[in-house]
């Protein structure tokens, strides 16, 4: 087959997809597939990207990529593609409409409030006064942890919120849920071991890429009864937003073993460094098992 791979776009996540894109499209190829690498940044992609394609890998992390809009251009042209559609990828995106679809479905995810870059000084001040500490600050739309930090007092508050606007004009103020924290991949609709995440500091965008002080563990420390229970969790989370194909679900577990939702990835990460791809190998799936497991997958809503 002829497998468009997408990856790079304008997001904030421009340089993890690209190392993302780059490993999948080496599996691809591996396989005896024809890749054809589109950075949207450069191709018109409505013509010469997709033109004479038989399927398409997303590997586009945040913007463009994972928020629908080219979920929705590839249902029109008709061309299958790996992972969800238009609307569980905008929905899953926005974490303040992912936050609503789960409480609605009676899951558990931290207390919020929004506040907006239009709102006056005033305004602002009347809505970040209702906030009880610790909180993390996050900008509406970005993957990575790009934007978000932990404040513990009003002076942190205030610059955190300052510094998610340069991201989003809406900004997601969540209570801290104090717990061990983990991340949970679906490939086809079955939930793979869970990652246990450690971090030194607040697992923040520099833990991840930067100094990489984070550490992933799989198998994690929980125990068969509690694994079991996440990945239950996980999977209806991942249903309730109508994901498919695969994705992956950022959780903690609280003082209490409870599952807290924090956060829906329906194009997580597939570099060297990735947790997917290690929670796969886990189940038994090397790298091409999980890239030839999506691609299969893929597929395309008709619209009417």
């Amino acid at each position: 087959m002829r497998i468009g791979v997408l990856l790079g776009g304008d997001s904030s996540e421009r340089e993890v997809s690209l190392k993302s894109g780059k490993c999948i499209a080496d599996a691809i190829e591996s396989m005896g597939h024809e890749v054809m690498s589109i950075d949207p940044r450069h191709i018109d992609i409505t013509l010469q990207g997709f033109f004479n394609l038989d399927k398409v890998f997303i590997a586009l992390h945040g913007g463009m990529g994972e928020g629908g809009h080219l979920q929705a251009l590839l249902d029109l042209l008709k061309i299958p593609y790996t992972g969800s559609g238009m609307l569980a990828s905008a929905l899953s995106l926005n974490k303040l409409k992912t936050k609503e679809v789960w409480r609605s479905a009676n899951l558990k995810t931290a207390d919020w409030l929004t506040v907006n870059k239009n709102m006056s000084a005033k305004e602002l001040e009347a809505m970040l006064s209702q906030v009880i500490f610790p909180v993390v600050v996050k900008p509406l739309t970005q993957g990575c942890s790009i934007g978000i930090t932990k404040a513990e007092n009003k002076a942190q508050l205030f610059e955190s919120v300052i510094n998610a606007f340069e991201y989003d004009d809406t900004v997601l103020v969540e209570a801290f849920i104090i717990g061990r924290e983990y991340t949970c991949a679906v490939l086809g609709g079955k939930p793979l071991p869970a990652v246990q995440i450690k971090s030194e500091a607040f697992f923040d965008f520099d833990a991840k890429f930067g100094s990489q002080s984070a550490t992933y563990h799989c198998p994690s420390d929980l125990t068969i009864e509690q694994q079991k229970h996440m990945q239950s969790i996980t999977l209806q989370a991942y249903e309730a937003l109508g994901c498919r194909g695969w994705g992956r679900v950022d959780v903690i577990l609280d003082e209490n073993d409870e599952v807290y939702l924090i956060e829906m990835n329906t194009v997580p990460g597939m570099t060297t460094r990735s947790v997917f791809p290690m929670a796969a190998k886990e189940s038994g799936l090397s790298f091409n098992d999980v890239v030839g497991s999506i691609l299969d997958s893929a597929c395309f809503d008709e619209v009417t």
